[in-house]
């Protein structure tokens, strides 16, 4: 008997898709189930490209459907939503699970969560409980899920209770991390070492390595500010270990380049913050970002070297940040000196064994 697929819509940002994927190799490891990642952007579309970690994991437990193909031309795009929606249909009728951050609340693909609402999970966006979510909820005035199938899967309980607070459903599935998973960790775990000897053949990492996350750098002033300060300080140190800078998409690069032009052990990364995390010293971050959970999940160290205006550092730090420093570059310089003069041991976890609530069984069926 073949077995069904699961079709996933994943949102703009990758924040998504690393959410969804440790269940997607869960259910291709246990169950041999593929998946099918439906993208509408192209942003999303060439970042999974660009991800080789993401790609990779992506075509191991399936593969990329690119809905609009990028096309500019609204009666195009529309065109080529309902020539993949035919595609897709049979398959909604033989019964492949259906998983999406939102997608199939509105519009048109509201049709898809309303006839084959059994079949729908409803997803939190993020893997983490993050105080973050709730703070930028709560700037979002509030504003919470519409009804998007029968089925609705927590992975944090305090933003995923508030977010789906009006959403009515037969099934609530409170599945937790999901990078945290022993499968995930497995799955990076095997494969670390050829990523690291595939893109920084030539760097040492027997002494560990400092992570470096970025953001925009330009759009505010005091953000420049501090990736200024936090690569001066690391020139400062003269490390004999690596520095592995790792983009966000709308990183400014001409920047990161001018600025690391003299940081002989500074590279450009593009590997999964679970990847970097095996072999971190330390992970630093000018405001707060998901890659920092994983780290500290690994239990390497996390500072967050930021901006706060008119906010207290305890309304500000979240449990995944060891060291929140509120622009003080003198505390920064410190705490980072202390961290690095410390022996490297490389991260020992290897996931965490916890109940699934039934989600995998649920889609499996």
């Amino acid at each position: 008997m073949k077995k069904n697929k699961i079709i996933v819509f994943v949102k703009n940002k990758l924040i998504t898709l690393d959410t969804v994927l440790p269940i997607l190799i869960e259910m291709k490891e246990k169950y041999n189930i593929t998946s099918k990642i439906v993208v509408f952007d192209d942003l999303a579309y060439k970042a999974i490209h660009k991800n080789i970690v993401i790609k990779d994991a992506v075509d191991y437990v399936g593969s990329v459907i690119y809905i609009t193909r990028g096309s500019k031309s609204k009666i195009l795009r529309i065109m080529s939503v309902i020539f993949y929606m035919l595609i897709l249909f049979p398959g909604f009728i033989k019964g492949n699970k259906v998983l999406h951050f939102g997608h199939l609340s509105d519009g048109v693909l509201r049709l898809i969560s309303i006839l084959f609402s059994k079949n729908v999970y409803h997803l939190q966006g993020s893997a983490y409980d993050f105080n973050y979510s709730l703070k930028i909820f709560e700037e979002n005035n509030n504003i919470r899920a519409k009804q998007g199938g029968d089925n609705i899967v927590f992975f944090g309980k305090k933003i995923g209770e508030e977010y789906f607070s009006n959403v009515k459903c037969k099934k609530i599935f409170f599945f937790g991390e999901t990078r945290t998973r022993l499968s995930w960790v497995s799955y990076i775990r095997n494969r670390s070492d050829y990523y690291f000897n595939l893109h920084h053949k030539s760097v040492d990492f027997s002494n560990g390595c400092v992570v470096y996350i970025l953001g925009a750098i330009e759009a505010i002033d005091y953000k420049k500010r501090l990736f200024l300060n936090t690569v001066n300080i690391l020139k400062s140190i003269n490390l004999k270990i690596p520095i592995l800078v790792k983009p966000h998409a709308f990183t400014e690069m001409k920047v990161v380049h001018n600025a690391i032009e003299n940081l002989p052990m500074a590279h450009i990364t593009y590997l999964h913050p679970s990847l970097l995390a095996t072999k971190s010293k330390l992970f630093i971050s000018n405001n707060f970002s998901n890659t920092l959970a994983d780290a500290h999940s690994f239990g390497v160290p996390t500072i967050q070297y930021s901006y706060y205006d008119n906010a207290s550092t305890e309304e500000c730090k979240e449990k995944f940040v060891d060291y929140l420093v509120k622009d003080d570059i003198n505390e920064f310089n410190t705490i980072i000196r202390n961290i690095l003069s410390n022996d490297f041991n490389s991260s020992n976890f290897e996931g965490v064994d916890r109940s699934d609530d039934g989600l995998l069984l649920s889609l499996s069926s």
